[in-house]
């Protein structure tokens, strides 16, 4: 017996239907990939997905590849200048220190931790500033009487010596410059004074900054 004409009438329906839903489904699908397709060849969102694919891959890199740390530079020799009343002011190293007469003395001093002994190589602390032109004053009798030499450490330590005292026909007293200490460079730390005929080692300044010749007399 064949089913009921009504019945028929309403499957037809509801299959035709299905089948119009799913093939309008089908159409609007098919815009929609296109569009997708368009818009993955625009230069910028190729360009974006490069770049993020790059970027991924650099993190990647940067993870597994650390960039190595960059090497320290080698610290800078202790330098010194000769100033004041001289007319050609210059800054000097350790190293700068060979290319003046050089003189070794072995010398004992006392300090705070007991009296200690060493030998020191260097040019004489005349020289250098003799080499640098000190400007006395010509028309003064005996001007270089007047003139003293401060000699200062980095840390702010000073010392005192008048020019007669290292000067030849005066105190004479041969005051270096050390470039090395019981064989050792001051490189690093910078020259040393020694003062030979000093017992105590006060004015034996260390790390010197700087010298200065000054004019103390009137």
């Amino acid at each position: 017996m064949s089913p009921h004409p009504t019945r028929r009438v309403l499957i037809h329906r509801h299959l035709t239907r299905g089948v119009f839903s799913r093939r309008c489904t089908a159409l609007l699908a098919v815009p929609t990939l296109l569009i997708a397709a368009f818009v993955a060849f625009l230069p910028g969102a190729a360009a974006e997905a490069a770049g993020a694919s790059g970027a991924g891959q650099r993190a990647a890199t940067s993870a597994h590849h650390p960039k190595p740390p960059r090497p320290t530079p080698p610290p800078r020799p202790a330098a010194f200048v000769v100033k004041g009343a001289v007319a050609h002011p210059v800054r000097l190293t350790v190293a700068d220190l060979v290319k003046y007469p050089q003189h070794t003395q072995q010398v004992s001093f006392a300090s705070g931790s007991g009296t200690q002994t060493h030998t020191y190589t260097g040019p004489r602390l005349v020289d250098v500033i003799q080499a640098a032109g000190p400007k006395f004053r010509p028309e003064v009798k005996n001007d270089l009487l007047r003139y003293a030499v401060l000699i200062r450490a980095s840390d702010g330590y000073e010392s005192v010596l008048s020019w007669p005292e290292i000067t030849e026909g005066f105190g004479g007293v041969q005051a270096l410059i050390a470039a090395t200490e019981d064989g050792v460079s001051l490189a690093a730390d910078g020259p040393r004074l020694t003062v030979p005929s000093d017992t105590k080692g006060g004015r034996y300044v260390s790390s010197i900054s700087s010298i200065t010749l000054v004019r103390v007399g009137s």
